[in-house]
């Protein structure tokens, strides 16, 4: 019983470790950004809604938190990419 509650508290606290995974890499600059990751592998993520946004997209660069990542670094973040413009 006491083996069983200790695996369950265990478990949780692995689960909301990785729920709550540190934001990626943030760069200042969309330049600096691109010579890190290379042209066209830079993204705009947010993390309050844990999206990141291709360039040419309407929100890309323009969410009031958020900075420059590689796509890779958003992803193994946990974000997910946008459905929209």
């Amino acid at each position: 019983m006491l083996r069983t509650l200790i695996l369950t508290v265990g478990f949780a606290v692995v689960l909301m470790a990785a729920a709550s995974a540190a934001d990626p890499q943030k760069f200042p600059s969309e330049d600096n950004a691109t010579k890190f990751c290379k042209q066209g592998n830079v993204v705009w993520f947010n993390p309050d809604s844990k999206i990141y946004f291709e360039s040419g997209s309407q929100s890309y660069g323009k969410t009031k938190a958020g900075g420059f990542t590689c796509r890779t670094s958003a992803e193994k973040a946990g974000f997910r990419a946008s459905k929209g413009h």
